[in-house]
């Protein structure tokens, strides 16, 4: 049912490799998915992918900031001995901190620019620094949301989930990712409509807030990823996975099959509504295809 649109979206679906390394020296990634909107290089994601980015380069600083303080202790012959070593005591280094990092958009060189975000939905729209319009060969189709959204079309996401990758780092070089890293395997994951979920914040913007229910969940690696129709069509931006209680079992019994049933749920995946996506680019003036139907 979906292969035709899977072929359509893997044209424009990308991993984000997030790659850092400890003060322990220890190394690891963790992947998410993007959309290439139009050949201007501005993208889609979900926002908690950019925030991870941002936490990482925050956390990078503050490390390097600590090194500079213990360095300015450690030559500093005015101080003594036991003065010298309770100020280091008092500027220990984690070794989980973050010693470097790097991201990964696509393609060997291309980076992330400036980036819009509305966190109380989790998108993140973005523009590609050193982007190649020549590496993408067909670009998406947002639903319009002024025709008929049906409950209950069958609906597509795409994503690399299942993948890991363990990165090394060499000083001078930076990260290098093992060989078998790529191609990334790209995989589909099918569901229907389920509902339409709104957000109600203060201060909204002028256009809704909304998510797109489906079936199946959004699975790890997923995230920024498409939902799309079986024409390819994108519905929504795949954000995160719901766990909805079925309710069953009794609260008066007191066995292992009670709370066996008790603790049973169905896993939903919400993805950013393409209404609330499009209006967000055209608040930005970023250019996008719309569907014809």
């Amino acid at each position: 049912m979906f292969s035709t649109a899977c072929a359509i979206a893997r044209n424009y679906t990308l991993p984000i490799i997030i790659s850092h390394r400890n003060a322990n020296g220890e190394c690891g990634a963790g992947i998410g998915t993007f959309v290439v909107v139009n050949d201007d290089g501005w993208f889609v994601t979900a926002f908690h992918v950019i925030s991870q980015i941002e936490k990482l380069n925050k956390a990078n600083i503050d490390y390097k900031e600590l090194l500079i303080k213990r360095d300015k202790i450690e030559h500093d012959a005015t101080l003594l001995s036991h003065t010298k070593k309770k100020a280091l005591n008092s500027l220990k280094i984690d070794p989980n901190s973050i010693d470097n990092f790097s991201v990964f958009m696509g393609w060997i060189g291309v980076s992330i620019g400036v980036v819009h975000v509305i966190p109380d939905i989790d998108l993140a729209v973005g523009q590609l620094i050193n982007f190649d319009k020549t590496k993408v060969k067909d670009y998406p189709h947002f639903k319009d949301s002024s025709k008929p959204m049906e409950q209950g079309t069958s609906l597509c996401k795409l994503g690399f989930p299942f993948h890991n990758i363990k990165p090394t780092f060499q000083e001078g070089k930076g990260f290098e990712l093992p060989v078998g890293s790529f191609p990334i395997p790209i995989f589909p994951i099918e569901g229907i409509f389920t509902r339409k979920v709104n957000i109600n914040i203060l201060n909204p913007p002028t256009y809704p807030l909304m998510f797109i229910e489906t079936s199946s969940p959004g699975l790890r690696g997923q995230s920024g990823g498409p939902t799309f129709d079986i024409h390819g069509t994108i519905w929504a931006i795949q954000s995160q996975t719901r766990h909805l209680k079925l309710g069953f079992g009794s609260d008066s019994q007191n066995n292992k099959e009670a709370e066996h049933l008790r603790n049973q749920y169905l896993n939903v995946g919400w993805g950013i509504h393409a209404q609330t996506v499009t209006a967000f680019l055209n608040e930005k003036n970023i250019k996008f295809q719309l569907s014809t139907y």
